[in-house]
């Protein structure tokens, strides 16, 4: 396998194993509110929510940005043409897809105040609509303002009301960045990767410990997309260099065991940083080593699947949830509960390639258009 084919190997790997990490972020029983205030668990069941919602998959998204970072810039000769071509075809893959996703999400709240289906989403059904010209448009930036007014906000940052797409509207905001981020490696290197990187991971949660756009979404994508883009820029393989310290992968599982462990503490908001950059640094390394012995082989379909996945989970995750909890009386079992916890992710994840497959098979350009070519 030559070196250009482990790359692409290695990032079409990843793809599907990051998706889940994903929609697991998403499914943390706390924040979505789906445990009884009066249900009191054991520690242990915390502990593995937090491990695998709030700290394992946390270096998904960012490693999405890097290698987009890297990609961007992979084997090209920069230059005004080559950007107008990469910037039109970003917008059909980037932009087109996060307009159509989060109208979506809108026609899905839509469905919720059917006449009939308040008893099945009494949540939902609650949410009041208010249209104005602003509140339209924060369709695509501010959910927390849009048209749907709710009780409760799980956060103070500016997400679409697809929430997973904010990763689509700051890689797009890399990509119109792009030019100047080009000459600023190329005259400086790696040192603009590195200030990029402390900004992110010390000066935000040191300056904004509640944290904001600027530092919690702005900065790190720009940290990560930039981290592989310099690989690019300097032809520079990111799988030698990942692999260099291979005493790396050796501390990432005591750092989220220990991150899991310290998610109360004044601390961990620089600690987790480091972990999620020790993450993305171990899944690289492990996807590689994997490839390299013929472990493990990219799965098309999985690979194909991923954006999909990753756009439409977030309408359906803990409506299913909310669902199969109406039906099952099981809060006061912690081991079903357990179960329960995993279990929804995977139904979720099988809706979703059920539903792409079928859209590709039978309305091939409209599955094209929801996955911007992909």
């Amino acid at each position: 396998m030559s070196k250009d084919e482990l790359i692409s190997e290695t990032i079409s790997f990843l793809r599907f194993p990051l998706i889940i990490g994903v929609v697991f972020i998403h499914f943390d029983l706390v924040k979505c509110h789906l445990l009884p205030q009066e249900a009191v668990y054991p520690n242990w069941f915390y502990f593995i929510i937090t491990f695998f919602s709030n700290v394992l998959p946390r270096a998904a998204v960012p490693l999405f940005f890097f290698f987009s970072g890297f990609l961007f810039f992979y084997h090209t000769d920069f230059s005004i043409g080559i950007y107008k071509q990469k910037l039109l075809k970003r917008t059909k893959t980037l932009l087109i897809p996060y307009i159509i996703w989060n109208i979506i999400a809108v026609l899905f709240l839509l469905v919720y105040k059917i006449p009939g289906l308040e008893h099945v989403f009494p949540d939902a059904a609650k949410i009041e609509i208010q249209c104005s010209p602003v509140r339209i448009l924060n369709i695509f930036f501010d959910r927390g303002n849009c048209i749907f007014i709710r009780n409760t906000s799980d956060t103070n940052l500016p997400y679409p009301l697809n929430v997973p797409m904010w990763y689509i509207r700051e890689l797009f905001a890399m990509v119109l960045l792009a030019p100047f981020i080009f000459q600023i490696i190329k005259k400086i290197g790696g040192w603009f990767v590195l200030m990029l990187g402390v900004t992110w991971s010390i000066l935000g949660p040191l300056f904004v410990p509640e944290g904001g756009y600027f530092s919690s979404l702005f900065c790190r994508a720009a940290f990560f997309f930039s981290w592989g883009a310099y690989y690019s820029i300097e032809n520079k393989n990111f799988i030698e260099e990942m692999q260099k310290p291979k005493w790396v992968p050796l501390l990432f599982l005591p750092f989220v065991i220990i991150d899991a462990l310290t998610r109360n503490h004044i601390f961990n908001a620089y600690f987790h940083n480091i972990t999620i950059i020790i993450g993305t640094l171990t899944f690289v390394f492990i996807a590689a080593h994997l490839l390299v012995n013929e472990r493990v082989k990219v799965n098309k379909m999985l690979t194909q699947c991923s954006f999909f996945v990753y756009a439409f989970h977030n309408l359906i995750l803990v409506s299913i949830g909310k669902a199969l909890l109406s039906i099952f009386d099981i809060y006061n079992n912690v081991y079903a509960m357990l179960l329960f916890y995993f279990m929804v992710p995977a139904i979720t994840i099988m809706i979703c390639m059920a539903i792409y497959l079928a859209l590709k098979r039978f309305f091939p350009a409209f599955s094209k258009i929801l996955t911007g070519g992909r």
